[in-house]
């Protein structure tokens, strides 16, 4: 969030003023790319299924919860001919499937069993990475860093709006006076709640509003 002041309406740099809040984490999310190499693009799609859908039930026996499989995008990518190459070649292509693996963590689990899920989530992962690596002419697996997130930040955003006007008081306060008191003008509407992981334990929030202070002049009459 951020205001910012002009005065004897000379502008000012926005200064920022940030109302956060820090949440404990809901879930775990891991991101996933499942790729292969194929002649047929219709046969390689319902192979990266079977594969995803592999990977989703060894991720739920490992950490003995029920995890989500979120596909999010496909891609098709045909490699630059070569000189050499046969018109076989032509047809041939890598088509990828990315997501998400979201697995939750129930507000009972202290920082020991968390750490003990993140742990079964790592190593499967990492399993199944190795797998698809050592098996030729398979769908081939990768992933991103697990990362602890909220799944509901919008819940929060009327708590982050009373932290915003709260500030958006102690800085007017602070910097107008009785002869020239501040007002928050100008406010732009307020956008996402954007969350970013700290730790299995905490997760800050924020909101993006941008206002201005700025004396309020009554008109003569």
């Amino acid at each position: 969030m951020s205001l910012s002041y002009k005065e004897k309406y000379v502008p000012h740099e926005p200064s920022p003023i940030r109302a956060e809040l820090v949440v404990r984490p809901d879930l775990l999310r891991v991101s996933f790319s499942v790729s292969l190499e194929t002649e047929g693009i219709e046969q390689t799609l319902p192979l990266l299924q079977r594969a995803c859908e592999q990977l989703q039930r060894r991720a739920r026996e490992a950490t003995g919860a029920e995890v989500t499989l979120r596909p999010r995008d496909t891609r098709i990518n045909h490699p630059a001919p070569k000189k050499l190459s046969l018109p076989e070649d032509d047809d041939r292509a890598t088509v990828a499937v990315s997501g998400l693996l979201v697995v939750p963590l129930p507000a009972e689990l202290d920082f020991w069993a968390r750490s003990a899920r993140v742990g079964s989530l790592v190593r499967v992962c990492h399993e199944v990475e190795r797998d698809s690596r050592e098996t030729k002419k398979q769908p081939r697996f990768s992933f991103g860093t697990v990362e602890a997130f909220v799944s509901q930040p919008e819940a929060h955003r009327t708590e982050l709006l009373r932290r915003f006007v709260e500030r958006a008081r102690e800085m007017a306060s602070a910097l107008g006076s009785a002869e020239a008191p501040l007002q928050v003008v100008d406010c732009a509407p307020a956008g996402a709640v954007e969350q970013t992981p700290v730790s299995l334990e905490e997760v800050g929030l924020s909101l993006h509003v941008h206002c201005r202070l700025d004396v309020v002049r009554e008109r003569a009459h």
